[in-house]
Formats: structure tokens, sequence, C-alpha cells
């Protein structure tokens, strides 16, 4: 599926889940509102009919209302048909309610009328939720995997690390990577303001600071700290980044994930490259297969936008 295809399919997606989500909350609303007032009308309340009736009839449109959502949506024509049914049954009930029916009929009509009130609700429901399904089923099939986007960013050679620490022992994560990244045979560039030397090489105060640039970045500082290396690569042409999450921290910051793809820049927001191949080693291989059963790692990476003016 192509780049502008997929993007056209998460946008109507979206739209119908907004549509479902509407119809839900008034459905539900609705819905169990009439249930309470037929309870209401069984006892002999008949001044809360026409209230009882009308908001019945509300809560069958908006189940309709999802039903040809879903069939937009592609929801199994099964679900589709039984919403249908049930908004027919419940407008019967309706009209049976106010026909000249003897009183044990009558009885009878008003304890269906109730059942159906929750029939439809909990049908509309069902359908809500099998259209969110498929919104996010059309999503994630246009999107790169975590383990595709870790192999394109480990494909580029020239790799800046944020936050490598000065003292080499203190079992930092950006010293890790930097470490491995060298072993395997990348350029490899530290980035920390507050160092000369890190790890025995040079360290650079900014990305701006190396010659001939680089084609990604992880970054390894503090949360508050990702927005500004986002902004810088943006600035730069770096469209590859990388925030680090590891077992005992994060850098991930959900405003620079966010700013940045919206800036054209492919950001894993979570997880370790020390966990895919090239850069692997056998710990962080079972950690990454913990992390993805816990649900800490992303399973899937959402496309960049078209670059825009960085600001």
């Amino acid at each position: 599926m192509s780049t502008q295809a997929g993007a056209w399919t998460i946008h109507r997606g979206k739209k119908h889940a907004k549509i479902a989500g509407v119809a839900r909350a008034v459905l539900v609303g609705s819905g169990v509102l009439a249930a309470v007032l037929g309870l209401f009308v069984m006892a002999g309340k008949v001044q809360v009919l026409p209230v009882h009736e009308l908001l019945g009839d509300v809560a069958v449109l908006s189940l309709w209302t999802l039903a040809v959502v879903a069939v937009i949506a592609r929801v199994a024509a099964t679900k589709v048909v039984l919403a249908v049914i049930l908004g027919v049954v419940e407008l019967v009930l309706v009209g049976a309610q106010t026909a000249a029916l003897g009183p044990t009929l009558h009885a009878i009509a008003q304890v269906l009328h109730v059942a159906s009130s929750v029939g439809v609700v909990v049908g509309g429901l069902l359908l809500a939720r099998s259209v969110l399904r498929s919104e996010v089923a059309a999503e994630a099939s246009v999107q790169p995997t975590l383990a595709v986007a870790a192999a394109d960013f480990l494909g580029k050679k020239r790799i800046a690390v944020t936050g490598v620490s000065r003292n080499a022992a203190s079992g930092h994560g950006a010293n890790a990577v930097y470490r491995r990244l060298r072993e395997r045979g990348y350029e490899v560039f530290a980035v920390n303001p507050n160092a000369e030397v890190v790890e025995g090489d040079r360290a650079y105060g900014d990305l701006r600071s190396i010659a001939g640039g680089v084609e990604a970045v992880v970054i390894a500082t503090r949360p508050e700290r990702a927005m500004g290396a986002v902004r810088e690569c943006a600035a730069l042409g770096v469209r590859h980044v990388w925030m680090h999450r590891g077992i005992g921290g994060t850098s991930v910051a959900p405003e620079a994930t966010e700013w940045g793809r919206a800036h054209g820049i492919q950001v894993i927001d979570g997880g370790c490259p020390l966990m895919f191949e090239p850069a692997a080693d056998a710990g962080h291989k079972v950690m990454r297969s913990l992390l993805t059963l816990t649900g800490k790692l992303p399973r899937h990476v959402p496309e960049r936008t078209t670059p825009r003016q960085a600001g």
C-alpha cells in the first residue's frame, strides 16, 4: 500500500471511529434511560411513556448509524444485520405498547420492550467495538512493525548517541549503546555538552558539531531533553530517531515523539537498538521478548508525515 493511500485509509478509519464514538455515547445514554423509564411504564406511570418512546427511537437511530458506519468500515455483515433486526424489533415493540391489546399481551409487550432496549444498547456497543477494531487494524496495516523500523534505523552507518556519560562504568544505557555500535563497526558519535572525552573518544556538544553530520540519532537523555534533540534533528535533516527505553528508565517524551513524526522524522519511541540485529546480544533479546509480552515495546511505528519547516 502506498504512503498516500495508507494515510487516506487511516484518515478514513479515524473519521469512522469518531462517528462510532458519538453514536455509541448517544446510544448508551438514550438506551439506558429508555430501559429505566420502561420500568416506570410497567409500574403504571404512563405519563412517562412519550419520553420513553422518544428515547427508544433515538437509541434505534444511533444503532442504525453505527450499522451504516460498520458497513463502510467493512465489519462482518452478520453483525450489521443483527443490529438492523434489533432496531426493527425495538420499533415494533414501541408500537405494540400503544396498540389496543389485552392486559396480558400489553404486559408481555412492555417486558419485551425493556428487554429489547437493553439488547439495542448491547448490540450497539458490540458493533461500535467492531468499528473501532477495524480502524486499529487499518492503521496497523500501513505502519511498519518495530522490527522493520529497527532494521531501517540500524541500516544507517553514521549514528549519534546523546547522553553518553563520562563515567564509563556507570552502566548508563547510552554508554552501552555507544560501545556496542562502535564494536559492530558503526561510525558512532557521542553527544555530551558537559564532556570533551567519553568512552575514550571525543564527545560533541551537540549534533551540529559533528562534521559531515549523521544519518540517525539515539536519544538516551532524560525525557525533558528529548524535544530539543528532536528539533535539532529536524533542522539538520536527520530522519531517524530512536528514543531509548530500558528496564531502569526511559528517554521517551510523547510530545517530542509526536512533534518529530509531524516533521518528517521516523521516531521509534521505546526499546533499545541492542535488542535488534546486528547490534543485539542474548541478554537484550531476552529483554525484548519480556517487554513485548508485557506490552512495553511498541508493536508498530507510525509513519512519519511529509516534512515541513521545523518551528
